[in-house]
């Protein structure tokens, strides 16, 4: 009986692994197998990147970003991941996209709140524009902004 259960299981894997392929290309399936984050939306791309940064992992969080080498943009972003670098302490606590209704290749307005025990809660505020590309959704903005208007 608990033998059988397991050929089940094993069958029922195999349908769902061919279902996906029938539903997919080869290429797509084996890409997000390898990166879980490729067919991911602007809103998870963000977030994975937020995620990556609180984590120290700049070089992963660096692989989301289209930025030209030498841009304000790049320099940003080089000046921000120094930044938690130089503090260990400082942890994601929110982030908030402040236009949510985004759609393909829109700007998006993020707020980033980081606490640490040192100091109380920082917050900044980023223009990110996204672009789809075949490995998924890429960050070709990264602006951090003061105010609103």
């Amino acid at each position: 009986m608990r033998q059988s259960r397991y050929v089940w299981i094993l069958g029922l894997s195999i349908v769902c692994l061919f279902t996906i392929v029938m539903f997919q290309t080869p290429q797509t399936v084996i890409s997000t197998m390898a990166d879980p984050h490729f067919q991911s939306n602007p809103r998870t791309t963000i977030q994975h990147f937020w995620s990556l940064m609180d984590r120290r992992q700049t070089d992963l969080a660096q692989d989301l970003l289209l930025l030209p080498k030498g841009s304000r943009d790049d320099q940003e972003f080089k000046t921000w991941a120094a930044t938690l670098n130089k503090d260990p302490l400082l942890s994601l606590q929110k982030v908030e996209l402040l236009n949510s209704e985004q759609t393909a290749g829109q700007e998006v307005i993020v707020r980033v709140s980081w606490l640490s025990p040192n100091q109380e809660v920082q917050s900044a505020t980023f223009a990110m524009g996204l672009k789809q590309t075949e490995n998924g959704w890429r960050i070709q903005k990264f602006k951090r902004i003061n105010t609103l208007s």
